[in-house]
């Protein structure tokens, strides 16, 4: 074999530290310090394994044999022998290289665990499954900071090693290590960016679902397996009234009323199972809400979405009682127009003038109490449409409530009384009939809403920008719960008939609107047993 002067060593010493650190790619510095190994030792295999002291296991990291790679995974992990039975236990025991021109014999050494491997990846326990396809073997030391941390395999088929060539191979041996290391830790800075890629779009696609959550209109909450809550959006706050930060962490049996109960009747999707809608009432704060959940299974626990329903189940029943009163409104004076005009018809019976007056007075006052009735209907139907037309002039306010009031003192029973009082002239813009369409409706919801009798009185009064008319009973009055309902549709303040005369539960809905579009607004001021103040402001002329 060819011997190197030592001027030659450190030349070819220099080239391959060059050559060994153009890369950062550890399977190609393995690759480039094999063929430097092929220039200045020959071999006929190469093995570098790695040593790892924390589970005491050497593990081969690449493979070379007869002219081709091998998979290093074929070569099982061996645990390393403390004794120094075996080579590679060995050369990481004592921390120096070996140098084994007899290998068929150490094979043979019962202390160590030995295998052989061929070009296609065959393995074979030596020397149980016969002889060593090797002669000689030099078993190098891969150190880092006075540790091994690797052994360097090479072996030949039939040359001898010495110790020229050892010296040569430790060389590069330490030149390929701190090239391996230089590769390990540009792999770990790219799986470290790789990491810190995907932790930032984790948590980008975390931020952007947490906005979407936040914008949505249906509420959203998480809870985790112990029936937490984790998570909380603002839509949850808006239906139920309680803030984030009051409910994260806390059960959710300390928000929903009866929740336990109610969370057995929400099917739970799990999978890619679609989920199933439910409606169900709950107690939030004191009041019952219908609210409609799905739910999903997800890692974190089970995600919970709802959607407030009270208002439209509200709407539901308010319809279901307008049916029902609307029956019942036009079915009393139906049947007394029918059976005055059958009573007029009949020929078997006389009837004296003042009687037969009477019927038809009958028929009169009931057929306008069906045409009244037809034209709330078709006016709130226009409303919704939003086809009606309302004119913005000057009216006098205080001239109008004056024929309002005389107009309605002729549908008086004894027990009420109706007065006004007006504060000078009161010119607001509006349309004229329409403000008098609102005025009857309010004074005749006071008459009607004060079964026990009192004192009805219509006030006006202005100011710099606007003038209010004021309608104040001392009827049943209307709760405070339920004062933000009276101007809806369908709304009735005795929806049994039991306190007040039939109606419709239009008359305030239809004011709020007329009121609405001739550039005013509306409300109304009321307390149980102590009557109610209805009141609306228009624009002044």
């Amino acid at each position: 074999m060819r011997r190197h002067s030592g001027a030659e060593k450190a030349e070819l010493l220099l080239a391959a530290a060059r050559y060994l650190n153009e890369t950062l790619e550890l399977e190609r510095v393995y690759d480039r310090f094999r063929e430097l190994l092929a220039e200045a030792v020959p071999h006929g295999g190469v093995i570098v394994s790695s040593f790892d002291r924390g589970t005491g296991l050497i593990s081969c990291d690449y493979a070379w044999v007869d002219g081709d790679k091998i998979d290093p995974a074929i070569l099982p992990p061996l645990p390393l022998n403390r004794e120094g039975g075996g080579m590679q236990s060995r050369v990481i025991v004592s921390g120096e290289p070996l140098l084994v021109n007899d290998v068929p014999e150490q094979v043979k050494d019962p202390a160590g665990v030995y295998y052989d491997v061929d070009r296609e990846g065959r393995m074979r326990k030596l020397p149980d499954e016969g002889p060593p396809g090797v002669q000689s073997a030099m078993m190098l030391p891969v150190k880092h900071e006075g540790e091994v941390v690797g052994v360097v395999q090479l072996m030949h088929e039939r040359a001898r090693y010495d110790e020229e060539q050892l010296e040569l191979a430790e060389g590069l041996i330490g030149l390929m290590a701190a090239a391996v290391r230089n590769a390990r830790l540009h792999e770990q800075e790219q799986a470290e960016a790789a990491a810190r890629a995907r932790a930032e779009a984790t948590a980008a696609e975390r931020e952007h679902a947490a906005r979407v959550l936040e914008a949505v209109g249906d509420g959203v909450f998480l809870l985790d397996d112990e029936g937490s809550i984790r998570f909380w959006n603002r839509a949850s706050e808006l239906v139920t009234g309680q803030r984030r930060g009051d409910v994260l962490g806390r059960p959710a049996g300390d928000v929903f009323g009866g929740w336990r109960a109610v969370a057995a009747e929400i099917p739970v999707s799990e999978g890619a199972s679609p989920a199933t809608p439910v409606t169900l009432p709950l107690e939030v704060d004191g009041r019952e809400l219908w609210l409609s959940f799905v739910a999903v299974r997800s890692h974190g626990g089970v995600v919970y979405a709802f959607r407030d329903l009270t208002v439209e189940r509200d709407l539901e029943a308010a319809k279901s009682d307008f049916i029902a009163t609307v029956s019942h409104e036009l079915r009393t004076p139906m049947t007394a127009v029918l059976g005055a005009a059958k009573t007029l018809l009949r020929d078997d019976i006389a009837l004296s003038p003042e009687r037969r007056q009477q019927l038809l007075e009958m028929i009169g006052a009931q057929g306008t109490r069906l045409t009244q009735i037809t034209e709330e209907v078709l006016l709130a139907n226009r409303l919704d449409r939003g086809d009606l037309r309302v004119d913005r002039e000057r009216v006098d306010l205080a001239e109008l409530v004056r024929e309002a009031v005389e107009a309605m003192r002729e549908r008086l029973p004894e027990s009420v009384s109706l007065s006004m009082s007006t504060n000078g002239a009161a010119a607001a813009l509006g349309d004229r009939g329409r403000i008098e369409q609102v005025l009857v409706n309010l004074i005749d919801n006071a008459i009607r809403y004060s079964p026990e009798g009192g004192e009805v009185v219509v006030r006006t009064a202005h100011s710099e920008a606007s003038v209010r008319v004021e309608v104040a009973d001392e009827g049943i009055g209307i709760p405070l719960a339920e004062q933000g309902s009276v101007f809806e549709k369908f709304y009735r303040g005795d929806p049994q008939h039991r306190a007040v005369p039939g109606g419709t539960g239009l008359g305030l809905y239809i004011s709020r609107e007329l009121v609405r579009r001739m550039g005013g607004t509306i409300g109304v001021r009321s307390r149980p047993g102590e009557g109610s103040t209805f009141f609306f402001e228009l624009p002044r002329a």
